[in-house]
């Protein structure tokens, strides 16, 4: 190999060892910033019918209306946090299935209200415990959550945190909903707005006892 070649295979080299790594910054870079950016309320509530969601979120606690003024995101809960290539997958399918909701929308209206029910669907343990980090060993002067958490933590409970934390980032959204959408009346219900709280599921051997207890009564 003649040195005309020797450069030549030199500068490819050197080529490949520049572009290379600036391509995957950049691919890297750009990712970031759209997904950064396609995160928050401002982006989500761009369609109409995310607006409620988006108001409720704001004047909640992990909207910003706390004394620190700390933000939880949209993809904080409802994304999962896992997995970063599940976390990707997960935004472009739900991305893609919003989009198509939104322009069907006139044609077809969901039922806002009973797909609340539906929540542990799109609220994602993961991103919860990605702030609640430390949550496991934390302390409170509540001992109902603090053996709620207990039973989560040890297997014992089988649901999710969004089961007890029933409207967790979204102050009274089922008013909000109902101000928002003709086609929702808490007329039928009109003593929840939307804050009770949910009843945190018994522990396994809570249950057994219960269901066993149940039993015996029935027997005798």
């Amino acid at each position: 190999m003649n040195k005309r070649w020797i450069r030549r295979l030199l500068f490819t080299l050197i080529i490949i060892a520049i572009i290379v790594p600036a391509v995957m910054a950049a691919g890297w870079i750009g990712t970031e910033t759209v997904v950064e950016k396609t995160s928050d309320a401002e982006f989500c509530s761009s369609c109409h019918t995310m607006e409620p969601f988006a108001t409720s979120h704001e004047q909640d606690v992990h909207g910003g209306n706390n004394p620190g003024g700390v933000v939880a995101h949209c993809t904080d809960c409802h994304l999962p946090h896992d997995d970063a290539a599940q976390h990707l997958l997960v935004k472009a399918k739900t991305g893609t299935h919003d989009a198509i909701a939104q322009a069907i929308y006139p044609i077809h209206k969901p039922d806002w209200i009973a797909n609340l029910e539906e929540r542990a669907e799109y609220v994602y343990d993961s991103g919860c415990l990605s702030c609640h980090a430390a949550l496991k060993d934390a302390t409170s002067d509540d001992a109902e959550a603090l053996a709620a958490h207990k039973a989560y933590f040890g297997g014992d409970v089988g649901a999710g945190c969004v089961s007890c934390h029933e409207h967790v980032g979204h102050q009274d959204l089922k008013v909000m909903l109902d101000d928002h959408f003709d086609e929702v009346s808490l007329s039928e219900n009109p003593d929840d707005n939307g804050d009770a709280a949910a009843d945190p599921p018994a522990p396994a051997e809570e249950r057994e006892t219960s269901e066993q207890n149940a039993t015996s009564r029935e027997d005798a």
